[in-house]
């Protein structure tokens, strides 16, 4: 998918935004953050639960609090960036458009990783890491 630069600079403006409005008003002190469906309806977390409050927390350098409310999003966030870095940076040097593709093994290790996440924090195993 091509996006002219007015998009692509339209998604950073509002990227930015939306983390300058995490990184000034704290998820646990708002209730205008969205609430996660899945735990609402059955007190389980899902995988993305508490990643706002680590993306908070990140913002505010604070890894240790970060890694407390969501461990899987705090550790993928690194390894996003260096893979959106690295695709950028060969697209730029072979100056086309950026193409960001996972080959099938990589999503179904991902899959694996978020499913088996998700049962260990939703059990006592997560306790007795």
């Amino acid at each position: 998918m091509n996006l002219s630069r007015t998009s692509r600079m339209l998604a950073g403006l509002g990227a930015a935004a939306g983390l300058g409005v995490l990184y000034a008003f704290p998820p646990s002190q708002y209730s205008f953050y969205p609430r996660c469906p899945i735990y609402s309806a059955t007190h389980l977390l899902c995988p993305g639960c508490g990643a706002t409050r680590a993306f908070y927390e990140l913002l505010h350098l604070n890894f240790r609090g970060a890694l407390h409310y969501n461990a899987l999003t705090t550790l993928l966030i690194p390894i996003a960036l260096l893979w959106w870095g690295v695709s950028w940076y060969r697209a730029s040097r072979q100056r086309r458009p950026m193409e960001l593709r996972l080959q099938a093994p990589i999503w179904a290790f991902l899959l694996l990783v978020t499913v088996l996440f998700t049962i260990v924090r939703n059990t006592s195993l997560a306790f007795t890491i």
